[in-house]
Order: C-alpha cells, then sequence, then structure tokens
C-alpha cells in the first residue's frame, strides 16, 4: 500500500520525470527537450511555493502563461517569435518595471472628483520588458500592422552589429541583453500589460512534451 502510495504521488507531481522514463528507448523522442521540461518544473517548484504571481514563457508552444501556486490563471497566444541575441534563458528572470500606461484625460477636473480609473483599452500594444539578469522582450505586432517600431528595431540592431564589427562600444543599456521578439495581437499585448507587475518572476522553457 505505501508503494502505490508513493508512485501515486511520484507521477501526480512529477509527471515529466515519469515521461522521460517511459520514452527513454524512444529514439524520436529529443532528450534536450525532457532536460528542458525538468529543468523548467524545478524552477517553478521554486516558485508555485510562494504566494505571488509569475509567468511562463513557452516558445515551442507559442504560449504565455501565467501562473500562482501552480494553477493557470490565463494563457495568452504567441503569434510568433524570434531571438536576435542568443544567450542561457535558464533561471529566473525578474521585470525591471511593468509597461507604461496611456492615462485617460479628463476634459475639466473638478473639485473632489476621482481620476479617471485605467481600463484594459488603455494599455500598451507594442512595449518592451526589461528583465533581470540581461534579458529584453519586446511585444508587438506583425511588419504589416505596426511598420515604423519594427523598421526602428532593425535598424537598431543592425548598428549594434556593425559596431560590434568594428570594436566601437555602443552605451546602451540593453547591449549585453538577450532579446526576443513576440509578435501577438493588440488584444493579447494589451492583456499582457494588465497583469504585469514589478518585479514579476518568468521563466523560459517546455510546458508540454511532444508524445507522438
Amino acid at each position: 500500500m505505501l508503494f502505490l502510495l508513493l508512485i501515486g504521488l511520484y507521477t501526480g507531481l512529477f509527471p515529466s520525470l515519469v515521461l522521460s522514463r517511459e520514452t527513454a528507448h524512444r529514439p524520436t523522442m529529443d532528450a534536450a527537450a525532457l532536460i528542458e521540461a525538468n529543468r523548467l518544473l524545478e524552477e517553478e517548484l521554486t516558485l508555485a511555493g510562494r504566494p505571488q504571481i509569475y509567468m511562463v514563457l513557452d516558445l515551442t508552444a507559442h504560449i504565455i502563461l501565467i501562473k500562482s501556486r501552480g494553477i493557470e490563471l490565463h494563457r495568452l497566444p504567441i503569434t510568433a517569435w524570434h531571438q536576435v541575441r542568443k544567450g542561457s534563458l535558464n533561471g529566473v528572470f525578474r521585470l525591471r518595471a511593468r509597461p507604461s500606461v496611456s492615462r485617460p484625460k479628463a476634459a475639466a477636473p473638478a473639485e473632489n472628483t476621482a481620476p479617471a480609473a485605467i481600463e484594459l483599452q488603455h494599455m500598451p500594444e507594442r512595449y518592451d520588458l526589461a528583465f533581470d539578469p540581461g534579458l529584453m522582450i519586446s511585444v508587438g505586432q506583425t511588419v504589416r500592422e505596426r511598420p515604423w517600431p519594427w523598421v526602428k528595431s532593425l535598424v537598431h540592431e543592425w548598428w549594434n552589429h556593425v559596431a560590434g564589427l568594428l570594436g566601437i562600444v555602443v552605451k546602451t543599456e540593453d547591449w549585453a541583453t538577450i532579446k526576443i521578439h513576440l509578435t501577438v495581437s493588440p488584444d493579447t499585448a494589451r492583456s499582457l500589460a494588465w497583469t504585469m507587475t514589478d518585479g514579476m518572476p518568468l521563466i523560459i522553457g517546455r510546458t508540454v512534451l511532444a508524445r507522438d
């Protein structure tokens, strides 16, 4: 009976570990994917043990999960993504500051009138999220929907690359950071900005594994 109880707890708390044992003999299963999934599980167990809201970014599945205590609160889709600067995505990243909000302007503020409430529609559709240590995530739409921010980012990256080849020191805050661009819908961008808080933890990795 005790043995069966331990097996039940093991499979319930560590399903990805059990999956790795079951599929260890399959040549089609990517060993790196198993290692990444188990690594993410260990990192999330640390975050889930505290009363806080955190974000899980799964680039392989194209999803952003907002979670607390291991429970999924919100799921946001990613249309496309690409990583500009390479580097390790292991460990916990923390958001420096939430995106700025376009506050509604009152026509004529009256006495004893409370400021206008901020709603989801006031959240930005395009913004940059700076995380410590050394990670920058750009959130926005496609080139066709928002061409100027894309061109501006492309020129910036091109100049940094040329400056590096020429040995020119570029004094920018995110010079040494990993950069990831996420293409999302305007509604998704606003929803993500709405959930962000200063110091919010972020972990990046696989949340699911292919079983075929």
